[in-house]
Order: C-alpha cells, then sequence, then structure tokens
C-alpha cells in the first residue's frame, strides 16, 4: 500500500528547467562548449557536477575538480540570478489534497537546497515531511540512493512510495530503489520517459487520476528493478500524446 509520495523538484513541481538550460548555455559558451536544450533535459535529475563533467566527457574536454568546481559555482550563480521560477500549475492543490488524506511527502531532487527551499516558499516547503537534495546524498540520480534516503527519512519501504518524475536518469533511480512510478510530460515527450509505469501530461491530471493511479500501484507487483528494464506505459486514449 502506498504510504508516502516521493516528488521532484526541477519541471514537475516549478518551472525552473528553462532557466536552468539558459544558465548552462550561458555559462558552458564561456569554455567553448555549445549545448542544446535536449542535452540538458536528459540529464534533469543529475548532480550540477555530474552534468558539468558529462558534458565536457562527450566533447573530449580534459576534467578536472578545480575546472569542475569553477563551472558548477558559475552556472549556479547565473541561474540564481537570472530564474523567475514559480509553482506549477496544480501543484500545490495536489500537495495540500495527499496531505489531507495522510500521505507523507517527499522531496527528492539533484539541486542544492539554496536553490530549493526560498523558492518554494515556507508554507509549500512545510507541507514536505522531508527534503533530500544533492547535499545529502553521495551518489545522485540515476543512483537510487536519493530516493532510498527518503524512504528512510520516512519510514517507509520501498514498495510503500509512489515516485513522480519528469526525466530519464529519475525514473530510473526510482525503478532501481523498487518505487512505483508515474511520468508528467512537463519538458520531455512521452517516448522518452517509457520506462515510467503509467505517463501523464500534467500535474492537474495526476491529481484528478489520483484515486486510480493509487488503487493500481496498491496492487502491482513490486519487484527491484533494474535501471534498464522498461515498465509498461499506459495507452489508453488520454494518455496517447504525439511526442
Amino acid at each position: 500500500m502506498i504510504r508516502a509520495v516521493l516528488f521532484d523538484y526541477d519541471g514537475v513541481l516549478v518551472d525552473s528547467m528553462p532557466y536552468h538550460v539558459a544558465a548552462w548555455m550561458e555559462v558552458m559558451a564561456r569554455y567553448d562548449v555549445a549545448i542544446s536544450a535536449e542535452e540538458i533535459y536528459l540529464e534533469e535529475g543529475s548532480r550540477t557536477e555530474d552534468v558539468a563533467a558529462e558534458l565536457l566527457r562527450r566533447r573530449d574536454r580534459d576534467i578536472t575538480a578545480a575546472l569542475l568546481e569553477e563551472i558548477v559555482a558559475a552556472k549556479r550563480d547565473q541561474y540564481l540570478a537570472n530564474n523567475q521560477t514559480r509553482l506549477v500549475e496544480g501543484a500545490r492543490e495536489l500537495l495540500e489534497d495527499l496531505k489531507h488524506r495522510g500521505y507523507r511527502l517527499g522531496l527528492v531532487t539533484g539541486s542544492i537546497r539554496a536553490q530549493v527551499e526560498p523558492l518554494l516558499g515556507e508554507e509549500v516547503r512545510n507541507l514536505f515531511d522531508c527534503v533530500i537534495t544533492s547535499e545529502d546524498v553521495e551518489r545522485g540520480k540515476p543512483d537510487p540512493e536519493p530516493f532510498h534516503r527518503a524512504a528512510q527519512r520516512l519510514n517507509v519501504s520501498a514498495e510503500e512510495c509512489l515516485v513522480i518524475e519528469n526525466a530519464p536518469l529519475g525514473i530510473r533511480a526510482a525503478l532501481a530503489a523498487g518505487m512505483w512510478v508515474v511520468a508528467v510530460l512537463a519538458t520531455l515527450p512521452a517516448h522518452l520517459l517509457r520506462e515510467a509505469h503509467q505517463v501523464v501530461p500534467d500535474l492537474t491530471e495526476l491529481h484528478r487520476r489520483l484515486p486510480q493511479i493509487l488503487v493500481i500501484s496498491d496492487h502491482a507487483p513490486q519487484p527491484q528493478r533494474r535501471p534498464q528494464e522498461r515498465a509498461k506505459v499506459e495507452t489508453d486514449t488520454e494518455l496517447d500524446y504525439n511526442d
């Protein structure tokens, strides 16, 4: 039975990804590295230092600890200076309803705490029973550690957790943790999120379907999943979206 719902932050609860993309493009251009928006969307959920290392690795650039530290600091400064992040439509209503129903709520993000809590605001932040950021783990998504740590903080088993994600790395991390995953079409098309158990267009639709989703997840077997395994995506007419 589902007892806890774990949310990703960027792209799920807040519309922050365009500002992350802009910050990455600006900072990497300083190092003569041209990147695409999709590269960043596909890496969403990873820690900033891991994203920087991957972007450099793909271009056969030399990677040093000092260089990564410099890029990470510049990207975070650029993001904080220029973002106008807001809660996604339907986010607060969904969180308040889940809280009212007695579910434990967790926030699991690859961002740092300084980028998360001030933007959420105290009232929304207080709806969460735990917040797991990149500073709380040794290995970020797609490793399952962030989700395992959230379950431990909430005193629930992996099988009792429903995860709301929007990117492949987060989906794989949650599956590897043995959790039920619903993907939201916030930043990427459905075919890139097909590893999730179910896909919904947005949080408003997730809220509407919540009773159905909870029944399905409560009664489905929950084996330990390997990140490369693909789960079946719901394909009824309401979820048959164009990529």
